[in-house]
């Protein structure tokens, strides 16, 4: 049976998201813009949003339910009605008379026939004329939206974004059925974020970023690359504070992130001058780096791990934070963070430095003196003048 189950080719238990999605489907298939000329599509088209709606809608689709319940008989009942109709068509025999047909009978029949003619042409009329008018209504609204979609793109090209954006999505909301109007929006945000790629490598930092934040502001949710792309434009540009919050944002979307909390950490203590708020991220790398190892190796890792098998962004993330505290003179904790650095990428000289810069603070002069020299081995720079205030 062609019911509209059969006609969405989904079951009769499917939820509303499959009903959605064997609509939108089958309207893209036999969508009249798509097959202009087509009746059979055109009629399709009709027969599959009919479905839809009946479907989609929780107390049509319930008495729609039972409508296809009630035209199932059980067994019985077709016996029942079967018995009926042989006992009607012995009665039927029993009270058959012959008939005579005589001038009055075809002046009936003829009279009915001529009544049929009549009213068969007006429905015809009746029909051809509701035809003609939904063409038309449909024919000038496929042109009114063709109008809307030139002034659409008459603002994007005017570099009216915010406006172009804003109107497609007006008319998405007033015609959803509309699929140009879905397509067009993707096609803006495409073009869009060429020509923000394209400022990009140009290296036209200004026009780029403007772009992506436009970019930013249309996607839902804003793409790992947008976010990306503006943290690096804004931080080109000298923005900052700005290129912070792009990060921020980012790290929202990929909070378990150890390059992003690095990035962040060293933005706020080497360009806003602020170890403060530069620390807490430090931090929340030095977390995730415990409990990483903690699942791989388990909670004696310190002993069991190859320093060398640890990726480079640990050693970055304890470097960065031993560097917070020593600028806010936390000298024991900027001591362990360097030993963690050292442990990882003991060929390193910036920790060994730092090191015995702390010690230093602390009077550990022994200490600091032996981390000098180390660093120095290794190729430090300015460690002589650290070395003759410090060891004498």
């Amino acid at each position: 049976m062609n019911n509209f189950y059969n006609i969405l080719g989904v079951r009769p238990e499917a939820d509303l998201a499959e009903i959605k999605a064997a609509f939108k489907r089958l309207a893209m298939e036999y969508h009249p813009d798509r097959n202009p000329g087509n009746r059979q599509a055109e009629e399709m088209f009709k027969v599959i949003n009919e479905a839809y709606h009946t479907l989609s809608d929780p107390l049509k689709k319930s008495r729609y339910d039972a409508m296809m319940n009630y035209n199932q008989p059980e067994p019985d009942e077709i016996d029942q009605r079967e018995e009926n109709r042989r006992r009607f068509l012995r009665w039927q025999m029993a009270q058959q008379k012959q008939y005579t047909f005589g001038k009055e009978y075809f002046k009936i029949q003829g009279l009915a026939f001529l009544v049929f003619t009549v009213i068969a042409g007006f429905c015809f009329a009746l029909l051809h004329t509701a035809t003609y008018v939904v063409k038309q209504q449909r024919t000038q609204h496929y042109q009114a939206n063709s109008k809307a979609l030139q002034q659409v793109d008459h603002l994007f090209a005017n570099g009216q974004f915010d406006d172009a954006f804003a109107l497609i999505q007006t008319l998405g909301q007033e015609d959803p059925l509309e699929i140009r109007f879905r397509f067009a929006h993707d096609s803006l945000l495409h073009t869009l974020q060429s020509i923000a790629d394209q400022r990009f490598e140009q290296k036209d930092f200004s026009e780029a970023v403007a772009h992506y934040l436009v970019l930013k502001k249309h996607e839902d949710p804003a793409r790992v690359e947008t976010l990306r792309q503006i943290a690096v434009c804004q931080f080109y540009l000298g923005n900052y504070a700005e290129s912070i919050q792009a990060l921020k944002h980012l790290h929202n979307q990929e909070p378990r992130s150890l390059t992003l909390l690095y990035e962040i950490g060293t933005l706020y203590l080497d360009k806003m001058d602020n170890p403060t708020e530069a620390l807490p991220y430090f931090t929340l790398g030095k977390k995730l780096f415990n409990d990483n190892l903690t699942d791989v190796y388990g909670a004696s890792f310190e002993s069991v791990m190859k320093p060398a098998d640890v990726p480079d962004i640990y050693y970055d993330i304890f470097q960065g934070r031993a560097r917070c505290n020593l600028r806010l003179k936390q000298y024991d904790e900027a001591v362990a963070d360097c030993n963690w650095a050292t442990l990882l990428r003991p060929q390193k000289s910036d920790p060994y430095t730092l090191r015995g810069m702390a010690n230093a603070e602390v009077k550990k002069f022994d200490l600091a003196c032996a981390d000098l020299k180390k660093a120095r081995a290794l190729g430090a720079p300015d460690v002589a003048p650290l070395q003759q205030k410090y060891c004498r």
